[in-house]
């Protein structure tokens, strides 16, 4: 009876309602699109406000990726968030958009962009909020994670119509890698020639490393 009343109590009592809510951990997301995706329940005691539901609504935003709601008493309710972070820009035929390392679609792609381009088929689905399941996608975000712990920063990633790997680098060359199970080798004799390659009146416009064993400069 004493558990009863004292439940009766938490859900009548005005002095419980969500009077304050606080919101932390976003800089991306402004706070009133993160309020307004919550929707908390008004004069309603933050004992009966279904947190679960709060945090499944606020993750619905594109950009924000772990949501944690607590009440705070006698009146406040606290949402902290983690925002993900842009990865790279996916192009599907006249589309592109902005993903993270889980291939989350964050936004349209801007007109300019750092990230690395990864040239996939048309047709994707990259509505804000949607995961990308494409294989090539997560193909060439593997291969792109396997470059960067070579230290090498390429500008974009494709693959020919045969399933072979074609990056293009800052400087504008590109590397025709062909399949993938060598990849590390094939990276290692990459960066060795790209380093040697004097800039001049014959410029290099591809490295062709399909047969490793006998790499060919293809000249512009």
């Amino acid at each position: 009876m004493v558990l009863a009343g004292a439940v009766t109590f938490a859900a009548i009592y005005p002095g419980f309602d969500a009077k304050r809510v606080v919101v932390s951990g976003n800089r991306r997301v402004g706070g009133q699109e993160i309020l307004t995706r919550a929707a908390i329940a008004a004069n309603t005691t933050i004992w009966l406000q279904n947190t679960g539901a709060i945090e499944r609504r606020v993750a619905e935003i594109p950009y924000i990726d772990r949501v944690r709601v607590r009440r705070v008493p006698p009146a406040t309710i606290r949402i902290v968030v983690t925002e993900r972070t842009p990865f790279a820009v996916l192009h599907s035929g006249y589309d592109a958009a902005v993903v993270d390392r889980t291939l989350r679609v964050l936004e349209p792609a801007p007109a300019e962009s750092a990230l690395p381009v990864f040239d996939l088929e048309p047709a994707l689905d990259l509505t804000p909020g949607s995961f990308v399941r494409s294989s090539d996608a997560v193909t060439l975000r593997s291969a792109y994670e396997i470059m960067a712990a070579h230290h090498m920063t390429p500008v974009e990633l494709r693959l020919d119509r045969y399933g072979g790997l074609v990056v293009t680098m800052r400087s504008g060359v590109r590397l025709m890698l062909g399949g993938q199970s060598d990849l590390t080798q094939k990276l290692t004799l990459a960066d060795a020639i790209l380093s040697q390659i004097v800039t001049g009146r014959r410029r290099v416009a591809a490295i062709d490393l399909r047969a490793p064993s006998a790499p060919v400069l293809v000249y512009r």
